[in-house]
């Protein structure tokens, strides 16, 4: 999983504040950087020294480089589709091609002498466009694919469209980026995240991150805003990609026994799924460790509530549930906690076999 920070060239940020975060990312374990020289808001005259800097001070961190270009900046930087030497040689790895090639510009520069990877609009890209890459015998060994961020409200990816895409592009065989945003810096002029996904605007960074790297299709995840905080990072870094994280609220006079049974160090989904509920297939064996679960709590089944099973379930004793739909109270349900609203994307995540876990929200 590759994970990335982006920086700008525009006004709001110097070159000094940009190299010192790259550095508190780098720390953290980020290995790539991002930015764009496709913003009406960069004056190219007093910018392009200093992208040159830029680059080269990432180039000799060790760390990957991608930058979003069109027609008019490659002209800028005195290059072409049949020559990227400028980008070679300044530190840049992954050239993000948006607007204004087309597929035929996009297959030459494949085909460079650099060994440069060119990175498509994934958000954008057809069945046809990417078939016709194939007909210009574009190297599909350097293409990658990345979505867009989209800086205005209401104009994010829905989920839907943005699987359907993604599962398009890896069926190419191509790896796929997608962005998140940030809470604490958020980049301009709109200031309102710069989001893939429009249901991850407003959320925490790490559940955004969370989200789309639990669909299992996606190969990395940046930080479109800048500049996100060191809390942030840290959160998406220390992500586990096998095992689901899920934040619970617990009932008040949860027992030692039932807190024992929900921060197991391991639940899995049942392979025998239903659509009501998910059940952990680990937990029954759980109770058997510890005491009898006697019944508490036993109140109405809110959807994304969880509950356990108590001893008036006789041989279901123990069983953790996490509940798909509204159901009513029942006897020998103990209702133990919540997942917090912004988490129930995550929820949907959970397939047949899928691991999971809690942690205190």
């Amino acid at each position: 999983m590759d994970f990335g920070m982006s920086v700008y060239l525009t006004k709001d940020y110097n070159f000094h504040q940009n190299i010192n975060y790259i550095d508190m990312a780098r720390q953290h374990g980020m290995n790539s950087v991002f930015t764009s020289l496709h913003l009406p808001e960069i004056n190219y005259e007093e910018k392009l020294d200093e992208f040159f800097a830029l680059a080269k001070e990432v180039k000799s961190r060790g760390m990957n480089f991608t930058v979003d270009i069109s027609p008019y900046t490659m002209n800028v930087l005195n290059s072409s589709v049949d020559n990227l030497k400028t980008f070679s040689e300044s530190g840049v790895n992954c050239i993000r091609v948006d607007y204004g090639f087309d597929l035929e510009e996009i297959s030459t520069m494949t085909r460079n002498e650099f060994d440069i990877k060119i990175q498509i609009n994934a958000s954008t890209i057809t069945p046809a466009q990417l078939e016709a890459l194939k007909k210009f015998e574009a190297d599909f060994t350097r293409i990658s694919s990345c979505h867009n961020f989209y800086p205005r409200p209401e104009t994010g990816l829905s989920y839907k469209f943005f699987f359907e895409k993604t599962k398009l592009l890896k069926s190419f065989g191509l790896p796929v980026y997608a962005f998140i945003p940030s809470r604490e810096g958020r980049r301009g002029p709109i200031y309102d995240g710069l989001p893939t996904l429009e249901m991850h605007r407003n959320i925490k960074p790490g559940i955004a991150a969370r989200h789309l790297i639990y669909t299992c299709l996606i190969d990395g995840v940046y930080f479109g805003d800048a500049y996100a905080s060191y809390s942030e990072i840290k959160e998406v870094m220390d992500i586990d990609p096998e095992i689901i994280d899920l934040s619970i609220e617990l009932t008040p006079g949860i027992s030692c026994e039932e807190k024992n049974i929900v921060f197991a160090p391991v639940h899995t989904n049942r392979l025998d799924t239903s659509d009501i509920i998910i059940r952990s297939e680990e937990s029954r064996g759980y109770a058997k460790i510890g005491e009898k679960i006697k019944p508490r709590n036993t109140v109405e089944r809110r959807a994304f509530s969880v509950t356990i099973d108590n001893e008036k379930y006789l041989r279901y004793s123990g069983e953790l549930q996490i509940v798909l739909k509204d159901l009513p109270a029942d006897g020998r349900v103990n209702v133990v906690g919540f997942i917090p609203e912004d988490e129930h994307i995550l929820v949907s995540q959970i397939n047949p076999g899928t691991k999971f876990r809690f942690r205190k929200g």
